[in-house]
């Protein structure tokens, strides 16, 4: 009897012509109330088009002429387009919500803080989770240990930010590889954002199922690098199988779930972050680059910001040139009126991936915006080429980042100036999850 409950029990589709979960066929009708209705007027329309010459002789009227035949077949093509693009769409839908909807049983138990007993709370499922307080945003990785590895450490940078925006991440290994593993940076820099999967074969099994494509495997008969997230309500906001672009994601989906804190002091000077004495030496002096650059950058000093950045062009910027992008120079950005001369930043946080490379996360607040709220999310990328050579400013990147507004753009600057990317319009698509 309990089964006649089950809202989740499969069911025929008649217009997408296959057994779709019912909570799945629910969740679209309350969303799209009057595409059932739309493609059923289609059908008739494109029905009755066809049959008319038959339906003209047989209630007694003349035979149509060669032209209104002609009209009646384009407009039955026409309609029977319209009603086969309808079905595709709702069909291409109600999979991506069906995939949504069989991830929420799917275990996570989430990190502790670092003064509890347990390094994980006790495990949930993803639908138990969304009904507590504040439910999170999930991103969840699939892939052997090398590609775990490297995209976790590429994570770890964003690791305040992921915790600002309440992200936590969930690695599937496919290798049979294990935290310690992937975890090749200091153990604190995974502490507050990686979940644990509980029961990774659950994990692994769903990742397999989200693509009907049997193609994508390696020589090992594994699944090569997949990743989708979803937001707090459970919808997906993005999947691929390649390179997660992080800062696009969190000026778009991954924002903060609380008013970014702005500096009090007035004095931009006296708003460079700190060097810490438990700092080591590699972060002081990553940290003193921060310092001299945003000092040069709000008083439009050219030859510090000269002497901070390394001498070979970024390929992202170099990118965006390429394809026929406008370059502003540095002495244009540091111009009177032109550069950002009353910002306050906070929260600097420095990440060394290696002795040749390094990152920093800042958030910065422009001034004169129109906007109390407005804060930008920047990220910056170190290298040297010896351990004995300086640290030097590669590419310097900021994205709008505030609780309310999506990112409309982003900006990107090396040694030669700064470009600017705008957000383009978004394309109607039902993928949601792979595949």
């Amino acid at each position: 009897m309990s089964n006649q409950f089950d809202i989740s029990k499969p069911t025929f589709d008649l217009l997408s012509l296959r057994s779709v979960r019912g909570d799945a066929v629910v969740r679209y009708d309350s969303l799209n109330q009057s595409e059932p209705i739309r493609i059923i007027l289609f059908a008739i329309f494109g029905a009755t088009s066809l049959s008319a010459p038959s339906l003209a002789e047989a209630v007694g009227y003349e035979p149509m002429s060669t032209p209104a035949i002609i009209v009646s077949v384009i407009s039955a093509i026409s309609s029977g387009a319209l009603f086969y693009r309808e079905c595709s769409r709702r069909s291409k839908q109600l999979k991506r919500i069906e995939k949504e909807l069989n991830s929420e049983s799917l275990p996570i138990r989430l990190p502790n803080n670092i003064l509890a007993e347990m390094p994980f709370a006790k495990a949930m499922t993803l639908k138990n989770l969304r009904s507590t307080q504040r439910p999170p945003r999930i991103i969840a990785i699939c892939g052997n240990r090398s590609k775990l590895t490297e995209t976790l450490s590429n994570l770890a940078v964003y690791r305040q930010r992921l915790s600002q925006a309440s992200v936590f991440v969930v690695a599937v290994p496919t290798d049979g590889s294990t935290r310690e593993d992937w975890q090749v940076l200091n153990k604190n820099a995974y502490r507050s954002w990686l979940a644990d999967t509980y029961e990774p074969q659950l994990w692994l099994d769903y990742f397999q199922e989200l693509s009907e494509d049997t193609t994508n495997t390696n020589e090992d008969n594994d699944l090569n690098f997949r990743w989708f997230g979803l937001n707090s309500n459970g919808r997906s906001f993005g999947s691929g199988d390649g390179e997660i672009r992080i800062i696009q994601l969190m000026g778009q989906f991954l924002r903060p779930t609380d008013f970014l804190d702005m500096p009090d002091d007035d004095n931009i000077n006296k708003n460079i972050p700190k060097i810490l004495s438990d700092d080591s030496a590699t972060e002081k002096e990553v940290l003193e680059n921060v310092e001299v650059f945003y000092k040069a950058l709000t008083t439009g000093d050219q030859n510090a910001i000269e002497s901070v950045f390394s001498k070979t062009p970024s390929n992202e910027v170099s990118e965006v040139v390429n394809s026929g992008g406008r370059i502003d120079t540095w002495k244009d950005c540091l111009a009177d009126g032109a550069r950002p001369s009353e910002m306050k930043i906070s929260g600097a946080d420095v990440t060394v991936i290696s002795d040749f490379e390094a990152y920093t996360t800042v958030i910065e607040f422009p001034a004169n915006t129109g906007m109390d709220d407005a804060s930008l999310l920047a990220i910056q990328r170190f290298t040297r080429a010896d351990k004995n050579d300086p640290w030097k400013l590669v590419l310097h990147q900021t994205i709008p980042w505030s609780l309310e507004t999506k990112a409309q753009g982003t900006l990107q600057c090396d040694c030669r100036g700064c470009v600017a990317l705008t957000r383009s319009k978004e394309r109607r698509t039902f993928g949601g999850i792979i595949g």
